[in-house]
């Protein structure tokens, strides 16, 4: 904390003299005189010099905050790399973070903005990341009830959040394996547009997918009422869609495996005549199944 409050004192020095060279600017360019002029660059010289040795010690002092975080993951037999992006001064995490028997995460280092392994704060109620944009591997957050990575764009493995009520991810581009979410009552990914595996948000009443084109395995999803995917244009395995009243897949192009609805869906017949629709066109490749409150087919066709 003393350190922040001194780098946030030293930017403000800095700024202040950057203003006084701005206006040694100003003055020149009106009067054109040379003794300000020699005087700007000596200046314009030592602040260059102030701004380096800052970032040296901002570097120094903040590779010291984020090794201390590191090291209190489970998996310290794992090597872990610290590498610092001199470009956008931040931080990239070279290796796995197991935080599994971690309560809290909110106190993650706002310069990490890249895990390159696994990310598995699994029992972590509170996960706060903001400046986290991509995770290599997978995230895992078991006992999560909420979760805060507005920056995040990418996972290269699968993300699954068990018992999180609401999932808002408004950057997140892509997830590499499945998006696993079963208890979110609301899932807004306004610009997602992959999904290597399966999509999974069964107690989901409100799904925003607005730019989702692709779910490489099945999509699942048992409450929803209205599924509206204006952009989707595959998915590799199966569809569930039990409880659907309106389905709007304009785009499709493809339902690897079947598509299920249950038997006392009131829209019923209008949902039977889409899937028919679309296994004529060859868009569904497999067959329309109607399930029991059990979950149970009890009929195919």
């Amino acid at each position: 904390m003393l350190h922040c409050q001194t780098f946030k004192q030293k930017i403000k020095e800095l700024e202040i003299k950057t203003q006084n060279i701005e206006a040694l600017l100003s003055e020149y360019k009106n009067t054109e005189n040379e003794q300000i002029a020699q005087r700007f660059e000596r200046e314009l010289d030592n602040i260059l010099q102030e701004i380096e040795k800052f970032k040296q010690e901002f570097k120094t002092q903040a590779t010291q905050l984020i090794e201390e975080f590191v090291q209190r993951r489970e998996n310290k037999y794992k090597k872990v790399e610290i590498i610092f992006d001199e470009k956008d001064v931040r931080f990239i995490i070279k290796g796995d973070l197991n935080f599994s028997s971690r309560t809290h995460l909110d106190d993650f280092p706002n310069l990490i903005k890249e895990i390159t392994g696994n990310f598995w704060p699994q029992k972590a109620k509170t996960i706060n990341l903001p400046n986290l944009e991509k995770i290599g591997g997978s995230f895992d957050a078991i006992k999560a009830q909420t979760i805060n990575l507005p920056n995040l764009k990418e996972v290269g493995g699968y993300f699954s959040a068990h018992n999180v009520q609401t999932i808002n991810l408004p950057n997140l581009k892509e997830v590499g394996g499945y998006f696993y979410a079963i208890k979110a009552k609301t899932i807004n990914l306004p610009n997602l547009k992959e999904v290597g595996g399966s999509f999974w948000a069964d107690n989901a009443q409100t799904i925003n997918l607005p730019n989702l084109e692709k779910v490489g395995e099945n999509f699942w999803t048992r409450k929803a009422q209205a599924i509206n995917l204006p952009n989707i244009k595959e998915i590799g395995g199966f569809f569930i869609a039990l409880n659907a009243q309106t389905i709007n897949l304009p785009n499709l192009e493809k339902i690897g495996g079947d598509i299920y609805f249950n038997e006392d869906n009131s829209n019923l017949n209008s949902l039977i005549e889409l899937a028919r629709e679309w296994r004529k066109k060859g868009i569904l490749k497999g067959n329309i199944k109607l399930c029991d409150k059990r979950g149970q087919i009890i009929q195919e066709f």
